[in-house]
Formats: C-alpha cells, structure tokens, sequence
C-alpha cells in the first residue's frame, strides 16, 4: 500500500489553531467533569503574572511547577497569578491522543548520556508523583521491547551499546539486546532480528494524569498563588503591551496583560512564534483502541511496552489492564496516509485504521491468521517534530520574536512523537526558569542557567540562537521525511513490499 505524499507546506507557513472538531480518543471516553468547558473565572481575566497556553501535560508541569511544587514562587508574600489558556477542553491535543507509553529510549544518543539520563529522571519523577498521590491513571511500571525487524537498525542498536559500554556505563548495564529465536519468542516478537530490552518503561491513561493535576490545583487551599484555567479559549496572537515591559495574549474573548508567557503548545507553537514555522512541523499519527484477540486475553496478556523498530516501521503497543477491558492501544501506521504540516485531528484514515486492525496479528505472529482486531475507538492526533530531534525548551531569544513581541517569552515543546519521556521535566524547567527570572531580574541568564542545571536539562534541549542557527541549516523535516518515504517507496516496488528506513516516532 503506496503512502499519499502531500504538497509538502510552503516554507516557513505558520500551523494554524486546532481544529474546532475532533476524532474521538479513547483517552477522553471518560473525561473529568470539572474540566469539561471549564473556565474558574466567567470573564476572561485582564491580567497574569504567568500566562500559560496549552493544558497538556506540558502546561499541567508548568503550572504545577509554578504554583504547587516544592519550588513554588517566592516572589512576593501572594505568589504568582497564573492563567492557563486551551483552544479545545483541557487535554484534548497531543496528551490526551498520545499511545499512553512513557518508555525512556536510553541508547538513542549514545555519545551524549545527558538525554537518556534525563528522560530517565522524568520516568521516575512521574512514578513518583503518581505513586505519592495515588493517580488513578493505570500507571504500570513493565519492561519495555524495541523489537527490530532490519539488518540495518540491529547494527546500529549493536553499536550503540558499544559506544555506552564508554559513554554511560551505567545505562548500559540497563539495556540488554536479545537475537535467540527462543528470547525473542518469549517476548511475543518471534519474526524480530533482535530486540532491546529495559526494565524501565510503562504504560498509563495520559489525560487521567493531566486531569489529576489540573483538577489539584484547581481545588487546593494551599497553592503559591491562584490558577485560572479557560478552556474553549484559542490564544490568537502574542503582541508588546503599550503600558508595560511585558505582553498582550489576543482570544477572542478579549485580552490579558501579563510579564510572562510560556507557550506549552508543541505542534502549535508555530502559531503564535512564526520564527519556529522551519523548526517545530505539525505531524499527524493515529491510534486504535483494539479489543483482545483471544490469544492475547486475560493471562496471555502482553507483559511490555513495545515499539517497532525497521524498514517502514513506525507502529507503537501497549495493553490495559485485564479487568478494564485489556484494549490493546496500538497507533502508528503513518506511510498510509498525510502526516507531515497535516494538523487536522478530526480525520481518521481508513487505510491507516484498516492497517492498525490487521498488523498486530503478523507483527505478534497471533494464530488468528488472517484475522483482524475490532477497534472500539479510532483516532487522529497532532505531534511536533523538531528539526534537530530534540525538544526546545526556554526563553525565546530577541532575534526570534516578531517586531510586535517583547522578551519574556517561554517555550516548550517539538517532542518529535516522544513526549511522555521527556515533557514532566521539560515543563518543569520553564516553570524554574520563570520563577527564577522573577526573582533574579537583574541577571535573566544566569536565572536561566540555574534552572536547566537544577533539572539536567540536556544542553541540546536548549533553546538558544545558536541552537536555532544549526538546525535551519539541517535539512528540514518536510524534505527529511519525503526522502525517507520515496526510499521506501523505491525497495518496495524492488521487492514487493512496503519499507522504509525511517525509525518509529514512538508518538508516546
């Protein structure tokens, strides 16, 4: 089945707003009826200390950071007045359509151990807060498996480790690659080359765990300030507020004035930075809610989190719990159909949907041969690819900002399809650097510094002009992703069958 190549967007096109109907995720079938249209205050309010736009999980951080965490603002005897601002109902973009992994790829940056240690703190910091908080969110520590289906993808796996043997000795010693038929059979993987394993993965239902803390600050007595959350509400546009240093945020229901705002909007940041058009790109993925096939129900349950790692694989697995209908969630399948600059969620794509039903049958080597799975729940949702692979996290510099825009900007987000590892701690990092900016703002960039420090925010997660300078340089992720789609194309009119060299996205 030959992939539908758009016309790629024009370069430099800004994303637009999300759209106003969406597919139906699984992840909202039980949504929070305080979230539900929500807005803490009937008028918009007119001013903020801390706007925040986006209520994923990265925004959630955010203001979790900001106001009920231990580093809480300090800046004055009333805290901080932070407004939270979201196009659609809370969590109704990338979190709340996401394939519910949050598995740390610790082998992906072999020369630079300061991702996966990074995206390992963040699994532990959301066990942690899960656990001490008893979410309910189906949160279940489990191995994880990228099983790899190419000769290519299980040589660099194979040096990969090698390099960490050097590198990172000690996330090494966390990874363990498999080949025996009879390994890769206990792992319900037996057509892989190889597989890497790690004990440090889960699954969980996103949307719970951001409608838990958003419904927390929403409801304290406690807080270092006050929350305000309108939903229902798309910030327009960003502009200099004419009476003082800091911003105007546009919406349609009017204005507020505010000295910092922090955009957690990933595949839509674009919309409101322009300057990021080149460096975040919409990508639309897919996942299917799956009923079990009798050979993968009740104890014949999965046990891991797997990704599909090989040519013309980009597909993403896990199971819920038994006794809440065992779904397999399973998503990928994007050479089916439009996905890159593609930022309407309201389509599902037969042939994608029809490939996530059939796929899991050859993939597991299943005995239902030939048979499919019945989806109770098909869906669309809209990812961020950064041009360089690597989230952008800070103060957006000068030159980045429009004529109209002034310094106090914040970002976070282009998860490339692998949020769930990296967005907790992300948002924390711009919580901390806003606060600390607040407190030290005489000196912003060694404010800044001490926050990325204080969290291990990787350098390469830095958003920095020279940062932004490289990638443009880089090739784009539009004529990134055609090239590798039409190599595919070419092996499989060479070999009658679909392949590509593109890794998975992990859409978690």
């Amino acid at each position: 089945m030959s992939r539908q190549h758009p016309a790629l967007p024009h370069q430099g096109s800004a994303a637009g707003l999300p759209c106003e109907r969406s597919s139906t995720s699984f992840w909202h079938s039980q949504p929070s009826p305080l979230l539900l249209a929500h807005r803490s205050t009937r008028n918009l309010p007119q001013t903020a200390d801390v706007v925040v736009i986006g209520s994923g999980i990265t925004g959630a951080s955010v203001a979790h950071h900001l106001l009920a965490g231990t580093n809480g603002s300090r800046n004055n005897d009333h805290g901080l007045n932070v407004v939270m601002l979201e196009a659609r109902e809370a969590c109704w973009g990338a979190t709340g359509r996401n394939g519910g992994h949050c598995q740390p790829l610790l082998f992906e940056s072999p020369n630079d151990p300061s991702i996966g240690h990074f995206e390992l703190a963040n699994f532990h910091a959301l066990q942690k807060l899960i656990m001490d908080e008893n979410i309910d969110c189906e949160f279940v520590a489990q191995p994880g498996v990228r099983a790899i289906y190419s000769r290519h993808h299980l040589e660099e796996a194979e040096m990969a480790l090698n390099i960490m043997r050097t590198t990172a000795p000690d996330l090494h010693k966390m990874m363990r690659l498999i080949t025996s038929r009879k390994s890769l059979a206990r792992y319900r993987i037996p057509s892989a080359k190889g597989a890497l394993i790690t004990d440090t993965a889960a699954r969980m239902w996103p949307y719970k765990f951001v409608a838990h803390i958003l419904s927390s600050l929403l409801t304290a007595t406690d807080l270092k300030g006050t929350f305000n959350l309108q939903t229902l509400t798309p910030a327009t546009s960003l502009s200099a507020s004419p009476e003082s240093s800091g911003s105007v945020v546009h919406t349609p229901r009017g204005t507020i004035h505010t000295q910092k705002v922090v955009l957690a909007t990933n595949a839509y940041t674009s919309h409101l930075l322009p300057t990021f058009a080149d460096l975040i790109v919409p990508c639309r993925g897919q996942m299917s809610a799956l009923l079990p096939l009798p050979s993968v129900r009740d104890d014949n349950r999965l046990q891991t989190s797997l990704g599909f790692l090989g040519d013309g694989l980009d597909d993403y697995l896990v199971q819920r719990p038994n006794e809440r209908g065992g779904h397999l969630m399973f998503g990928g399948g994007r050479q089916h159909s439009p996905s890159i600059g593609v930022t309407d969620d309201s389509v599902v794509d037969w042939q994608t949907a029809t490939y996530l039903r059939k796929r899991l049958v050859d993939a597991l080597s299943l005995p239902e041969t030939g048979g499919k799975f019945t989806a109770t729940h098909e869906w669309s949702g809209i990812m961020g690819f950064s041009r360089d692979e690597r989230p952008w996290v800070g103060p957006v510099p000068a030159s980045a900002l429009l004529y109209d825009q002034r310094p106090g900007l914040y970002v976070s987000a282009g998860y490339t399809g692998h949020g769930m590892p990296n967005t907790w701690l992300c948002g924390k990092a711009v919580a901390l650097m806003v606060q600390k900016t607040i407190e030290f703002p005489n000196d912003p960039e060694w404010a800044v510094e001490m926050a990325a420090a204080e969290v291990g925010l990787p350098t390469s997660c830095r958003l920095t002009d020279e940062r932004m300078a490289r990638a443009l340089q880089a090739e784009s992720v539009e004529k990134k992703d055609r090239t590798e789609m039409d190599r595919r194309e070419a092996k499989d009119r060479d070999v009658g069958t679909v392949m590509s060299d593109r890794p998975p996205s992990g859409y978690a």
